[in-house]
């Protein structure tokens, strides 16, 4: 294999691997996901010579996509974090990590691919530019726009589990 090859898959490997795992929620899948993407991105090396980051990245969502569809497709389907019977003991309570999936699942994929590129897989905005083929501004205002929606999905899953709160307001009785 050529050095420029494995260079890139040293560099980015545990990255793949990462963001498949945090998608996918499981190891073995992730493994088997980030194994086809660099059997693509080594096909690909061969033909023209380069792989970008940018270019991987997108082919790891396209595998991720392809993942999402055969599940869907399974008699036993793999629910989405919405569905899963969080275990208190387990996990904690309360858990800021649950209670953020749990507002993450809530958001249109859209919103939840802007957040997991920028706060989980640590993306510069130049990088999110370049795999989405947009802007550095449209990448700022998505972020932007993607966790306002975020604090209102976990506004909502609060009042949802505790309920209204009563608040004074002076002059009141």
């Amino acid at each position: 294999m050529p050095d420029g090859f494995v260079s890139f898959y040293d560099r980015h490997y545990r990255l793949v691997l990462t963001i498949a795992q945090q998608r996918l929620g499981s190891l073995s899948d992730a493994e088997d996901v980030s194994a086809e993407v660099f059997r693509i991105a080594w096909a690909r090396y061969q033909e023209t010579g380069e792989i970008t980051l940018p270019w991987v990245y997108q082919t790891l969502r396209n595998v991720i996509g392809n993942e999402y569809r055969r599940r869907s497709r399974a008699p036993i389907m793999v629910d989405d974090l919405r569905e899963l019977d969080w275990n208190a003991e387990e996990v904690g309570a309360p858990h800021d990590g649950v209670t953020i999936r749990r507002g993450l699942a809530g958001l249109e994929e859209g919103d939840r691919e802007i957040l997991f590129m920028t706060y989980w897989e640590d993306l510069t905005t130049r990088e999110i530019a370049d795999i989405l083929d947009c802007s550095v501004a449209a990448v700022r205002v998505r972020v932007f726009r993607a966790r306002r929606r975020l604090a209102s999905q976990l506004n909502l899953e609060q009042h949802a589990s505790h309920g209204p709160t009563a608040t004074y307001t002076e002059g009141e009785e």
